[in-house]
C-alpha cells in the first residue's frame, strides 16, 4: 500500500484515495474531500481488475447494476492517457562490501532505449546499451569500491517513447561525476527493486552535467578546475505555484491531456525549486476531483530530494494546496 493507491474499507462502506502514512496510521481521503485515519488491517487495495470494471473512484460515483456496468466498461478511453514521464535512475547496489552492480532504472511509463559510456581524460568507452520497457531495470556495469576515486564520468544517452499520443520527448545526454562526500549520503530504495542502492536521477532536465555535490550551488567540476557554471538552468519558480488549468492557458475541459500538462508543470517547477536551493514549495491544486493532488502527491512521495510534503495553510488554501519540503 503506497500513497495514491485506491482502497476500501473492510468494515465500513468507505473507499478513497491514501494521502498519507505515518505511525502505522493510513490516513485516506474521499471523494467529498473528507479524510479518515484507518490501520493498514482494516483496508484493502482496489484491484485493477476491479477498477477496469467499475472505473476510478475519483471519476464518477460506483456503478451498481449490471446494464450500467457494461455502459461504463464499453465507454472509449481519452485520446491522450495520463502516463509517468519522469523517473530515469542510475543506481549503485552492493553485491558485497567491496563490489557495486550499476542499474539504470526506468520507473516512468516511457520506453527508453539508451546507451551507458564512460569518460577518461577525454578518452570516450562505450559500457552498455539497451532498451528499457516502464517500470524495469537493467544492470549495466560493474564498479569497486577499492578504487572509487578512478572512477570515470559516466554518459548516459537516451530517447524516450510513448505509443500513441503523449508529448514529445527531447532527447537525453547526461554526464555524471561522482564525489565520496555526497555519493554515500544518496543511499535509499532503487525505484521498483526492493533493495538498498546509491541512487541518482537522470532526468533533472535543469542539468547538464552532475556533481551532486555542487548541484544546489550551481558548480559543475569539471577535473580538478571548479568554474560556477550551469549550461541550462531553470529560473526559480514562485514560492506558490498555481497548477489551476486557467492559470497555466489549459482548457480546462480537455480531461486527461490537461492533467497530464499540469503534471509536466508540477514537475518542472519541482526541478527548478531544488537546483536552485529552495527550502520549500506550495502547489496550488484546488480540489476537483482529486486526480491532480493525487498525481502529485505520488511523485513526492517517491522524490529523493523531497523531506516531507503535507497540506499546505487550510485557513488560507482549504484542502486546495500542498506545501513541500526540500531536503
Amino acid at each position: 500500500m503506497n500513497i495514491g493507491d485506491k482502497v476500501r474499507s473492510l468494515h465500513d462502506d468507505i473507499e478513497g484515495i491514501v494521502v498519507a502514512m505515518k505511525g502505522g496510521i493510513v490516513e485516506i481521503e474521499d471523494t467529498d474531500g473528507f479524510r479518515m485515519d484507518f490501520i493498514p488491517n482494516d483496508l484493502a487495495v482496489v484491484s485493477t481488475v476491479e477498477s477496469e470494471e467499475f472505473g476510478s473512484v475519483e471519476e464518477e460515483d460506483r456503478i451498481i447494476s449490471t446494464s450500467q456496468k457494461k455502459k461504463h466498461k464499453d465507454r472509449p478511453k481519452a485520446a491522450l492517457p495520463l502516463i509517468s514521464e519522469r523517473g530515469v535512475f542510475i543506481a549503485f547496489v552492493h553485491q558485497n562490501d567491496q563490489i557495486l552492480d550499476v542499474y539504470v532504472c526506468n520507473n516512468s511509463d516511457l520506453t527508453i532505449p539508451f546507451v551507458l559510456g564512460s569518460d577518461r581524460k577525454g578518452e570516450y568507452k562505450g559500457i552498455f546499451t539497451s532498451t528499457l520497457n516502464p517500470r524495469t531495470q537493467v544492470k549495466a556495469d560493474q564498479v569497486t569500491l577499492q578504487n572509487f576515486e578512478e572512477w570515470p564520468a559516466y554518459i548516459f544517452q537516451a530517447l524516450f517513447f510513448y505509443p500513441g499520443r503523449s508529448v514529445n520527448h527531447e532527447p537525453l545526454v547526461k554526464k555524471l561525476r561522482f564525489k565520496a562526500s555526497t555519493f554515500f549520503n544518496n543511499k535509499q530504495e532503487v525505484p521498483g527493486m526492493n533493495k538498498d542502492g546509491y541512487v541518482f536521477q537522470l532526468d533533472i532536465k535543469a542539468l547538464t552535467e552532475v556533481d551532486v555535490a555542487k548541484i544546489k550551488d550551481g558548480l559543475v567540476e569539471s577535473g580538478s578546475k571548479t568554474e560556477q557554471k550551469v549550461e541550462k538552468v531553470l529560473q526559480k519558480p514562485a514560492s506558490e505555484v498555481d497548477l489551476h488549468a486557467e492559470a497555466l492557458g489549459l482548457d480546462p475541459n480537455m480531461g486527461n491531456s490537461t492533467l497530464s500538462m499540469q503534471v509536466l508543470h508540477f514537475e518542472k517547477e519541482l526541478d527548478a525549486a531544488i537546483v536552485s536551493g529552495m527550502d520549500h514549495i506550495t502547489f496550488i491544486h484546488g480540489i476537483g476531483s482529486g486526480k491532480l493532488k493525487t498525481e502529485i502527491q505520488k511523485r513526492l512521495s517517491k522524490h529523493a530530494d523531497v523531506e516531507y510534503f503535507e497540506d499546505a495553510r487550510k485557513e488560507k488554501f482549504g484542502y486546495g494546496a500542498t506545501y513541500v519540503k526540500i531536503k
